[in-house]
C-alpha cells in the first residue's frame, strides 16, 4: 500500500485523483489533504478518506473544517498556512506527494519534497518547466523523482525507453534511438473558424461546458497550451529544436507520439480522460483500473492530422520563440497569459487581444536568468503587476523596452 499526500485535493486534478483512488481502494492510503478554500468539499473528502492531516491555507477555513469534523467524530488533525504545507511535504511515512497546484508558490513545496527525496507527481506544466530548469541537479543529488501528470508528457514518458525515464532532464534522445517527440493539440474551439472572424469571438458564449476549466479551454484555443508543452518537452527530455514537432488532431484520441531512429512512430491512444493519465503515473510502471472506456476503432473510423497555422495561433509562436530566449522569457509569458486569459473570460479584453498583449509584454520586459525560486517568484509578481498597470492604462504602444536586473 502506498501512502499519499495530495496538495490541491478539491480542485479538478485533486478530485480526479481521489476518484482513481476510490476505484483502487486497497492500493492507497491518504495521509494528507491540502486545499485552498473549499471547506465544504474538504469536509466530504475527510469523511470519505479519513486522512491523518488536512491543511487549509487560511486559519478561518481551518477552524470551520475542525469544528465540522469534530462534531461527527473525525479525528483528522487540522492545520493551516503555507509553512505547515512546506513542513508536511517532508513527512517520512509518505511514499508519493501529488502536487496539483498551478501557482508559482507551489515551487516552495516541490523544493522541500525534492530535499526529502520524495516521489513527486506534478500536474502543472509550468512548474515542471521551472523545476527542471532550476533544480535538476537537486533532483538527482537527493535521489528524488518527478513524474508528470498531464496528458502529453505522461504519454511521452510511457513511450520512452527506461534509459530516458531514469534520466529525465539530462537524457540524450539520439543516443536512445529517438529522432523526435510529437506533441498533439486539438486546435481548440475555433479550429475551423476563419481568422478574419476571430475579432467577433465571444468567448463566454462559446464555452458552455460547466465541468471544465474555462481558462484551459482558452489556452487550448490559442494553442499556448501546446506552446508550454513544447517548452516543457525541451527541458524534460533535453530535446533540441529539430526534435520537437506539433500536430493538430481534432479528435483528441492520440495523446502523444514518438518518432524512432528507424522512422517508425510509436503512439499512445486513449479517449480524453485525465484519470487514465493519473492511473498511469500513480502506480508506474504498473497499470491500475480506471473507468475510462476502451478505444473503439470502428467508432473512430478515421483520424485527422493538421499542421498548426502560426498566423492563426500567434500564442503558439510566442511560446516556441520564448523557449529559446531562456527561463525568464517563459516566466514572463506564463504570467501575462494567466492575466490575459482571465480578462478575456470576464469580457475585459477580446480574444485577439490575448496574443497582442502577450507579445507586447514579452517584448517590453527583460530579466536576468533567475538563480533560485525566490527570484522566479519576484519576476512572476513583477510581471503580473506590470501587466495589470499596462492594461489599465491601455498602453498598447510607445513603451520602451525595460531591462530589469536584480
Amino acid at each position: 500500500m502506498k501512502y499519499l499526500t495530495i496538495l490541491g485535493s478539491t480542485g479538478y486534478f485533486g478530485r480526479n485523483i481521489l476518484s482513481v483512488i476510490l476505484t483502487n481502494p486497497n492500493l492507497y492510503k491518504i495521509k494528507v489533504l491540502v486545499a485552498k478554500h473549499n471547506v465544504e468539499l474538504m469536509i466530504k473528502q475527510c469523511i470519505l478518506f479519513n486522512p491523518d492531516y488536512a491543511i487549509m491555507y487560511k486559519k478561518s477555513h481551518a477552524i470551520i473544517l475542525h469544528n465540522n469534523l469534530q462534531n461527527i467524530g473525525i479525528k483528522t488533525k487540522i492545520l493551516f498556512g503555507k509553512r505547515k504545507i512546506i513542513e508536511i511535504t517532508a513527512l517520512d511515512d509518505v511514499d508519493q506527494i501529488i502536487i496539483t497546484i498551478k501557482s508559482i508558490i507551489g515551487l516552495l513545496y516541490i523544493k522541500e519534497a525534492i530535499k526529502s527525496s520524495k516521489v513527486v507527481l506534478l500536474t502543472s506544466i509550468e512548474l515542471l518547466i521551472i523545476i527542471h530548469s532550476l533544480l535538476i541537479k537537486d533532483i538527482y543529488r537527493f535521489k528524488a523523482k518527478i513524474l508528470p501528470i498531464n496528458n502529453s508528457h505522461s504519454a511521452i514518458y510511457e513511450l520512452m525507453p527506461n534509459n530516458i525515464q531514469n534520466k529525465m532532464g539530462i537524457c540524450n534522445l539520439y543516443k536512445n534511438d529517438i529522432n523526435s517527440i510529437i506533441l498533439i493539440g486539438s486546435g481548440g474551439l475555433f479550429l475551423y473558424l476563419p481568422i478574419e472572424k476571430f475579432k467577433y469571438i465571444d468567448i463566454k458564449s462559446c464555452i458552455t461546458t460547466p465541468f471544465v476549466n474555462h481558462k484551459n479551454m482558452i489556452n487550448m484555443s490559442t494553442m499556448i497550451s501546446q506552446g508550454f508543452e513544447y517548452i516543457a518537452t525541451k527541458y524534460l527530455f533535453n530535446a533540441k529544436k529539430e526534435q520537437i514537432e506539433i500536430i493538430i488532431n481534432p479528435e483528441s484520441i492520440i495523446a502523444a507520439m514518438v518518432r524512432l531512429k528507424n522512422n517508425s512512430v510509436n503512439a499512445k491512444l486513449n479517449y480524453p480522460n485525465i484519470q487514465v493519465t493519473i492511473a498511469s503515473m500513480l502506480e508506474w510502471p504498473y497499470k491500475i483500473n480506471t473507468d475510462n472506456k476502451p478505444v473503439n476503432f470502428y467508432d473512430i473510423q478515421s483520424l485527422t492530422f493538421l499542421k498548426p497555422d502560426l498566423i492563426k495561433y500567434p500564442c503558439l509562436k510566442l511560446a516556441i520563440e520564448a523557449s529559446y530566449e531562456g527561463l525568464s522569457a517563459f516566466i514572463i509569458l506564463n504570467a501575462v497569459n494567466d492575466i490575459t486569459t482571465e480578462l478575456c473570460l470576464n469580457k475585459k479584453i477580446s480574444f485577439i487581444d490575448i496574443a497582442h498583449i502577450n507579445s507586447i509584454i514579452l517584448d517590453k520586459l527583460s530579466f536576468n536568468k533567475p538563480k533560485n525560486i525566490y527570484e522566479v517568484l519576484w519576476i512572476d509578481n513583477y510581471v503580473r503587476q506590470y501587466t495589470h498597470y499596462f492594461i489599465k492604462k491601455k498602453k498598447y504602444s510607445n513603451i520602451h523596452k525595460i531591462n530589469i536586473k536584480y
